[in-house]
């Protein structure tokens, strides 16, 4: 099966599941004032409906999508609040549920699953993580800018989970999601402006 083959599947299945980055990235915890991490008009499909319907009780990751062109399938998280340590266990969870409810839609051998490339994209709030932007410009500085880019830079640990789960990992702020996105899968992203929930 061949990441065209798996694209076609999900067009076939699951457009009804796609949304807006800003419908996907919508942090409802606190229902009295809902936020919105990243406001873009662009459509993908929202896995977290996707595993619903596989009768996932679990959390699985926000959004998929595949690249066809590089022969990625790639899982995004969207996460408003301060990551702590203590939360990590359940973001990892998170990826090997998906792992699971992405396995069970393919319904093929394991082995042939597992060879398919995988990438995460990990976006998370700059005012809430301030100690890992200061991680980030650390590392730019004491390593030279030319030598060492701000997408080369795996925060919260996440690098270890390379090359077990997933074959590239990115973390990027928000607000430097949509150069990521143009310069690894020349999508460009557009950016929606302030709605009222209802019409986001």
């Amino acid at each position: 099966m061949t990441i065209n083959d798996i694209n076609d599947l999900f067009e076939e299945k699951f457009s009804k599941y796609k949304k807006s980055i800003s419908q996907i990235s919508l942090d409802d915890s606190n229902k009295k004032k809902p936020i919105i991490l990243c406001k873009f008009k662009n459509s993908f499909f929202s896995f977290d409906d996707i595993a619903k319907e596989y009768g996932a009780n679990e959390p699985s990751t926000d959004m998929i999508f595949f690249d066809l062109n590089k022969e990625y399938i790639v899982l995004v998280e969207f996460k408003n609040g301060k990551i702590k340590s203590e939360n990590k266990p359940k973001i990892k969870q998170k990826f090997l549920n998906s792992f699971y409810i992405f396995n069970k839609i393919l319904d093929i051998d394991k082995q042939i699953f597992w060879s398919i490339k995988t990438y995460l994209i990990f976006v998370t709030n700059k005012e809430k993580n301030v100690g890992q932007e200061q991680y980030c410009n650390y590392k730019i500085d004491s390593l030279g800018i030319l030598n060492y880019l701000r997408n080369d830079i795996t925060l919260y640990d996440f690098a270890k989970y390379k090359p077990w789960y997933f074959d590239e990992i990115k973390t990027p702020f928000c607000d430097e999601i949509a150069e990521l996105m143009e310069q690894e899968f020349n999508i460009i992203l557009e950016e929606k402006n302030e709605q009222k929930r209802n019409n986001i």
